[in-house]
C-alpha cells in the first residue's frame, strides 16, 4: 500500500485543517510500513496525542477507519489498532460507532462484516468516560448505528435475494445449453457441469456472507434491545437526534414492506430473525412504553406483591374524600371532587370499574352511618344526586383513554353486588330499594340503559330472595332517599318561580317561600339545590328578590306589609343558607357582591369563630334613624310602620339602637323588665330585626370581659324565647293579619339562626354518649388533652379502615382547634407508631383522606415544619427506617400532588368556591423563607461537630435564581407559565434542596435512605405527571444518588426522574447514565 493508494472513498473525507491530524495521519502510514503491534502503535500515538486529550478531537476513530477499508477487504491490522485505541480509551465508543455509522459501501461484504464483527467484540463495554459532550454524542451514535444496521439489512435482504434468483437463472440457462449440445457430449461431456458449478459457487459464497450480515445484525438488535443500558443511551438518542431517528423508521417501515408476510422474501427467514428486525424499535422502547411507566411497574412489582391492597386503600382514602365533601362541603363544585377521586385512582392504578365499585360502595357506608343522624338528608342528596353527576365528570375525565368506560361501570356494578350485606343494610336503614333509586338516577344521565339496569336489578334480587322485608312500622324514619329525590324537581319549580317578575304576584311568592321553612322542607330543597348545583343559583334569585323588597315604591296598606314580609323572609333564608353553607356563597357572587345582604354577611355576619370589629359595625349607623328605631321599640303602640320604609335601614341602625338600651341597662337606667318588653317588641315585628342584633351582639360579647357578658348573653337568650302568642297578638294587632300568618315560620328561623350564633359563641358541653367532642368545628369544651382524643379517634376509625360520621366531625373539629401543622403533626406520629407494612399503609391512605379537609394548609405544614422536623431533628429520624420511611415518603407524595392539584386548578379558573374557610387559615407572604435557618446549622451537624455548609446564601433572602440553580427548570423556556411566589411550590423546590443536602453529606444516618425513597414513591404514585416535581430536582442530587445507591437504582429509574425536555438536561443524563454503569461495574470505586 502507497500513499496514492490512502485516498478514501468509503467515509467522508477528513478536513486536514490541523498540523495534528497530519502528524496522526503520517504516524499511522508509519505503523503500517513498519507492522507494529499493537502495543507500539498505542505508546506512539500517546506520545502525539497532548496529554489529556481525547483521539476523538482529531478524528483518530474515523480516520483509522478510512485507512482501514480503502480496499475489497479490510486491513487488519487497523482494525486492531483501533481495537487498542477503544480499549486504552485513547478513542471513544462514541466516536467509533459514529464512524461506523458513516460506512456507505454496502457491496464491500467483506467491510461490513469485519466491522459489525468489531462491534459485536466491544458490545458489553459500550460506555463513555468522559465529559457530557462525550456521553450525549455516544446516544447520538448509537441512533446512527441503529439506522446504519438496518440500511446493512436492506441492503443485504435485498442482494441476497437477487443473488439467488441470478444462480438459479444461470442454472437453468447451463441445463438449457447441455441439452442443444447433447450430440457432442463424447467431446464435451464435462462442459456444462463445470461451466455451471464454476457460475453458481461465487453467487453463493456472496449470498452466504449477505445471510451472515443478517445474522450479525440480528445478534446487535437483540443485544441492544436486551441491554437496559444501551436502551437508557437510545431513549435519550431518540429525543436528541429526531432527523437520525425519523429515518430509522423510514427505513424499518420499507423492510417491513420487503418481508411482509405472504411475500417472497418471508419465507427465506426464520420467524426470529423477522420478529428480531421488525420488532427491534418496540423492544427497544419498552413496547412503547415510557420509562416512567417501566421504572413505577418496577418498582410496584418488588413493593406490592399483594393487589388488594390497593383496592382496600382505593377506599379508604375515597371514603374520607366523600365523606367531607358530603357531610362538610355539600355546595362545594362537583369538579373538585372529581379530581380529588381521579388523584387518587391514579396514585394506586385502580381500574375504572373498580373505582366505579368503590365510589357507591362509599356512598352507602355513609348512608347506612347516618341513619337517624341530623346529616341523612346530606348522604342522601349526594348519594342520589351528586354522586351519578361525579361518575358523569369521571367519564368525561377518562374520555380520552381507549376504554369501554359504559362496560367498565357495568361491571362495577356487577361487583357492588357482590356485598349483598351492605346492600341490605342500606336498603333497611332507608326503607327503600337504594340500588334501585340509584340505577335509575344513572339511567337519567344515560350512563347505563334501561336494558342493563333491569339485568343488575334481576341479579339483585336473586342474591337479595332471603332477605326479610322490612315492616311498615319501621318505615316511620329513614325515609331520606325517598324524601330528597322528591325535593329535586321541587327545587326547579321553585327556581322558575323565583324567575317570575318581582313587582307581580307578591302574595303567591310570598306563600312559596313561607311554605318552605316548616319542619324539613328547608333543609330538603337546601340539600337537593347544593347536591344538584343549583344553590347558587337559588341564593342569587334569594339576594335579588331582598334587594327588590327593601326598596320604596310608594305602596300602602296591604301591599307594603307583604313588602316587609318578603324582606323578612328572604333576609332569613339567606341568613341560614350563609350560616350552614359558608358566606363565600354570598359574598363571592359577581351578581350580587353589591346587594345589601351581601355587603351586610361580609361586615357583620359572624363565620367559624372570627369575628368583626363592633365599633366597625356601627360606623354607618345614622343617629337620627337609630332615635326613630328606639322610639319605635319602647312604644306601646301597637301599630308598626311598613308603608315607605327602607328596610335595609332598618337592620343597619338596629344594632345601634339596643346598644343604646344596653348600656341604659347596664347603669341601670331602666329595668330588666322594661328591657325584656323592648326585646319582645323588636322580635314581634320583623324577625331579620333580631338577627341583625345578635350577630352585632355576639362581635360585642367577644370583645368583653367574662364578667360583663351576662346581660348581652340574656339578650340573645331572650331573642330566642319564644313570643307567646298572646303577646303576638298584642304587639301585632289587627293591621299585621298577614304577618301573624307566617309569625311561626319566621321566628322558628329567627331563633335557629340566633341559637347558631350563640353556639358559635358560647359551644354547649357535648355528653360523652352522641361521642362527637363539639357542635360546631372552631369550640372545643373538652377537658381532655387534643393528642388524646386525636389518638382515639384515629385509632379507632383505623381498626375500622373507613371514618363514620362522628369521627368526621371530630377530625374537623381538631383541625380548626390545634391548627394545621398541630394537626399534621399529630397524625404523623400516629403513622409512626405502626411497624407491619399493613397497618402503615392503611394509617397513610387514612391520613391521606383526613388531609383533604384542607389539603393545601396540610401540604404546607408537612414540608415546612412536620417533615423537617424528621429529617432535621437527630433524635426523631431514628424513625425514618423501612417500612416507616416509605410510608411517610408515600404520603408526603400524594399530599403534594394533591394540593398542586388544586392550586391549578385555581389558576385555570375553576370553581372552588363553597369550600367552607377554617378560622386559622391565613394567607402565607409570597416572600416567605422555609428552611433558612436550618440549611446553615441543622444539616450539616450531625452530632460531629460542625461542618461547613453545604448550600450557601447569597442574598438576605433566597431569589428565585438562587432556589433554580442546578435544576432543569432553570433551563426551560416557558419558566412564566408558572409562578414560584405560591407558598406551596416554593415549599417543593427548598424540600428538594434538602434531599439534595442530606443525600450529599459525608455522614450515613437513617434520613439517608428518604431522598431516594422519596423519588421511587414520586415515580410510583405520580408517574407521567412527576414532571411537574421533578422540574425542580437538582441535577447535582442524581449524581450523588449514584454515588450512594448504585446498586439500587435502575437506568429506566433514572430516566424516570431526569428531565430531557432541554439540551443540557440531556447532556447531564446521559453521563449520568454513563457513570451508573461504571458505578454498577466497579461499585463505589468510581471518580466522578
Amino acid at each position: 500500500m502507497d500513499a496514492s493508494s490512502m485516498s478514501a472513498n468509503a467515509l467522508p473525507a477528513l478536513t486536514l485543517t490541523s498540523s495534528k491530524t497530519s502528524e496522526i495521519k503520517a504516524l499511522l502510514l508509519q505503523a503500517w510500513r513498519e507492522r507494529w503491534d499493537c502495543v507500539q502503535w498505542g505508546t506512539n500515538i500517546k506520545k502525539l496525542l497532548p496529554r489529556g486529550v481525547s483521539g476523538d478531537v482529531y478524528d483518530l476513530g474515523l480516520c483509522i477507519l478510512q485507512q482501514s477499508l480503502i480496499g475489497p477487504t479490510p486491513n487488519q491490522l487497523f482494525i486492531d489498532y483501533l481495537n487498542h485505541c477503544i480499549t486504552s480509551q485513547i478513542v471513544s465508543y462514541g466516536a467509533v460507532l459514529s464512524a461506523i455509522s458513516k460506512y456507505q459501501e454496502m457491496q464491500k461484504t467483506q467491510c461490513i462484516l469485519c466491522l459489525l464483527n468489531l462491534v459485536i467484540s466491544f458490545k458489553t463495554r459500550i460506555g463513555c468516560y468522559g465529559n457530557e459532550e462525550e456521553c450525549i454524542s455516544l446516544c447520538k451514535s448509537i441512533i446512527a448505528l441503529v439506522s446504519w444496521l438496518y440500511s446493512c439489512l436492506s441492503q443485504a435482504i435485498t442482494k441476497s435475494a437477487e443473488n439467488k434468483l441470478s444462480a438459479f437463472n444461470q442454472s437453468q440457462n447451463q441445463f438449457v445449453n447441455y441439452g442443444h449440445h447433447h450430440h457432442n457430449h463424447h467431446q464435451s461431456i464435462n462442459t456444462p457441469s463445470t461451466t455451471a458449478t464454476n457460475s453458481v459457487l461465487p453467487l453463493t459464497a456472496v449470498t452466504n456472507e449477505h445471510f451472515v450480515i443478517i445474522e450479525k445484525v440480528c445478534e446487535l438488535l437483540n443485544h441492544l434491545s436486551n441491554s437496559a443500558f444501551l436502551k437508557a443511551i437510545f431513549y435519550v438518542g431518540k429525543i436528541e437526534d429526531p432527523t437520525t431517528y425519523s429515518q430509522l423508521l423510514t427505513k424499518l417501515s420499507e423492510l417491513e414492506t420487503k418481508i411482509a408476510p405472504g411475500t417472497n422474501l418471508n419465507s427465506q427467514y426464520s420467524k426470529e430473525t423477522i420478529e428480531t428486525i421488525l420488532g427491534f424499535v418496540n423492544s427497544v422502547e419498552w413496547n412503547n412504553c415510557s420509562p416512567t411507566k417501566v421504572a413505577s411497574s418496577q418498582l410496584q412489582s418488588f413493593n406490592y406483591s399483594n393487589l388488594n391492597f390497593r383496592y382496600d386503600s382505593i377506599f379508604r382514602s375515597l371514603n374520607a374524600v366523600i365523606a367531607f365533601d358530603a357531610v362538610l362541603n355539600p355546595v362545594c363544585d362537583i369538579d373538585v371532587c372529581a379530581e380529588q377521586i381521579d388523584l387518587i385512582s391514579k396514585f394506586n392504578d385502580i381500574p375504572f370499574s373498580d373505582l366505579c365499585c368503590e365510589i357507591i360502595r362509599a356512598c352507602f357506608v355513609g348512608l347506612v352511618d347516618a341513619g337517624g343522624s341530623g346529616e341523612d338528608l346530606k348522604w342522601a342528596a349526594f348519594t342520589f344526586l351528586k354522586a351519578p353527576q361525579l361518575l358523569v365528570k369521571l367519564f368525561q375525565m377518562k374520555s380520552d383513554k381507549k376504554s369501554n368506560l359504559t362496560s367498565d361501570l357495568e361491571s362495577g356494578l356487577e361487583k357492588l353486588l357482590t356485598y349483598t350485606p351492605l346492600l341490605d343494610l342500606t336498603d333497611t336503614k332507608s326503607n327503600c330499594d337504594c340500588l334501585e333509586l340509584f340505577l335509575k338516577e344513572l339511567c337519567k344521565t344515560e350512563l347505563l340503559t334501561e336494558a342493563k339496569k333491569n339485568r343488575i336489578m334481576t341479579i339483585r334480587q336473586k342474591e337479595a330472595s332471603s332477605k326479610v322485608p322490612v315492616s311498615k312500622t319501621d318505615q316511620s324514619q329513614g325515609q331520606g332517599a325517598s324524601l330528597i329525590l322528591r325535593a329535586e324537581p321541587t327545587v326547579t319549580s321553585i327556581l322558575k318561580t323565583l324567575d317570575s317578575d318581582y313587582s307581580k304576584n307578591q302574595d303567591a311568592l310570598l306563600g312559596v317561600l313561607c311554605h318552605m321553612v316548616p319542619g324539613k322542607s328547608f333543609e330538603l330543597i337546601l340539600n337537593a339545590a347544593a347536591a344538584t348545583g343549583k344553590l347558587r343559583s337559588f341564593t342569587t334569585k334569594l339576594i335579588k328578590f331582598n334587594e327588590f323588597n327593601k326598596q320604596v315604591t310608594g305602596e300602602g296598606g296591604k301591599a307594603s306589609q307583604t313588602r316587609a314580609l318578603l324582606f323578612d323572609i328572604t333576609f332569613l333564608m339567606l341568613c341560614h343558607i350563609a350560616q350552614n353553607y359558608g358566606t363565600e356563597i354570598v359574598t363571592t357572587n359577581e351578581e350580587t357582591k353589591d346587594s345589601f345582604f351581601a355587603t351586610w354577611c361580609a361586615q357583620c355576619l359572624t363565620e367559624g369563630g372570627r369575628y368583626r370589629c363592633p365599633d366597625v359595625i356601627l360606623t354607618i349607623c345614622e343617629a337620627n334613624r337609630v332615635d326613630n328605631l328606639l322610639n319605635q321599640f319602647t312604644s306601646t303602640d301597637s301599630e308598626f310602620k311598613t308603608s315607605l320604609v327602607k328596610w335595609h335601614e332598618f337592620c343597619v341602625n338596629a344594632p345601634a339602637a339596643i346598644k343604646e338600651v344596653l348600656i341604659a341597662w347596664e347603669h341601670e337606667a331602666i329595668s330588666t323588665d322594661n328591657v325584656k318588653l323592648i326585646l319582645d317588641n323588636v322580635k314581634s315585628k320583623m324577625c331579620c330585626l333580631p338577627v341583625v342584633i345578635s350577630a352585632w351582639l355576639c362581635s360585642y360579647i367577644n370583645i368583653l370581659h367574662h364578667d360583663e357578658r351576662l346581660k348581652p348573653m340574656n339578650m340573645l337568650q331572650q331573642f330566642m324565647t319564644p313570643l307567646s302568642t298572646g303577646d303576638a297578638s298584642a304587639n301585632n294587632g289587627s293591621e299585621a293579619s298577614t304577618n301573624q300568618d307566617y309569625y311561626k315560620e319566621r321566628s322558628t328561623l329567627m331563633a335557629a339562626i340566633i341559637k347558631k350564633m350563640l353556639y358559635d359563641l358560647h359551644p354547649p358541653q357535648q355528653t360523652k354518649s352522641k361521642g362527637i367532642i363539639s357542635v360546631i368545628s372552631h369550640g372545643l369544651t373538652s377537658k381532655t388533652p387534643l393528642l388524646k382524643i386525636m389518638e382515639s379517634n384515629f385509632t379507632a376509625a383505623h381498626d375500622r379502615s373507613w371514618l363514620d360520621l362522628k369521627s368526621v366531625h371530630n377530625m374537623d373539629t381538631l383541625l380548626c382547634v390545634g391548627g394545621s401543622t398541630w394537626f399534621v403533626d399529630s397524625l404523623i406520629r400516629q403513622l409512626l407508631k405502626f411497624e407491619h407494612e399493613n397497618d402503615l399503609n392503611r394509617a397513610v391512605d387514612l391520613i391521606f383522606g383526613l388531609f383533604h379537609l384542607d389539603i393545601e394548609q396540610c401540604s404546607l405544614s408537612l414540608l415546612l415544619f412536620v417533615l423537617k422536623s424528621y429529617l432535621l431533628n437527630n433524635h426523631r429520624q431514628e424513625q425514618l427506617c423501612e417500612p416507616k420511611v416509605s410510608a411517610l415518603a408515600r404520603l408526603t407524595v400524594m399530599t403534594i400532588f394533591s394540593a398542586l392539584n388544586e392550586v391549578e386548578s385555581i389558576k385555570m379558573g375553576k370553581q372552588r368556591s363553597g369550600r367552607k374557610k377554617h378560622h386559622y387559615y391565613e394567607e402565607i407572604p409570597s416572600d416567605f423563607d422555609p428552611f433558612e435557618s436550618d440549611f446553615k446549622t441543622s444539616v450539616n451537624n450531625n452530632g460531629n461537630g460542625p461542618r461547613p455548609p453545604k448550600v450557601a446564601k447569597t442574598d438576605a433572602q433566597y431569589g428565585l435564581s438562587t432556589l433554580l440553580d442546578d435544576t432543569p427548570f432553570s433551563f426551560q423556556q416557558s419558566q412564566h407559565y408558572f409562578q414560584l411566589n405560591e407558598p406551596l411550590t416554593k415549599s417543593v423546590v427548598e424540600l428538594l434542596r434538602l434531599l439534595t443536602v442530606i443525600i450529599t453529606d459525608s455522614v450515613v444516618s437513617p434520613r439517608t435512605m428518604f431522598p431516594l425513597v422519596f423519588l421511587e414513591q414520586l415515580v410510583m404514585c405520580a408517574k407521567e405527571d412527576s414532571h411537574k416535581i421533578l422540574r425542580f430536582l437538582p441535577f447535582h442530587m442524581i449524581i450523588s444518588l449514584i454515588k450512594t445507591f448504585p446498586e439500587t437504582l435502575t437506568y429506566e429509574f433514572l430516566l424516570a426522574i431526569s428531565n430531557l425536555e432541554t439540551f443540557k438536561a440531556r447532556k447531564i443524563t446521559a453521563r449520568a447514565l454513563c457513570q451508573l454503569k461504571r458505578a454498577k461495574k466497579n461499585g463505589s470505586k468510581v471518580i466522578f
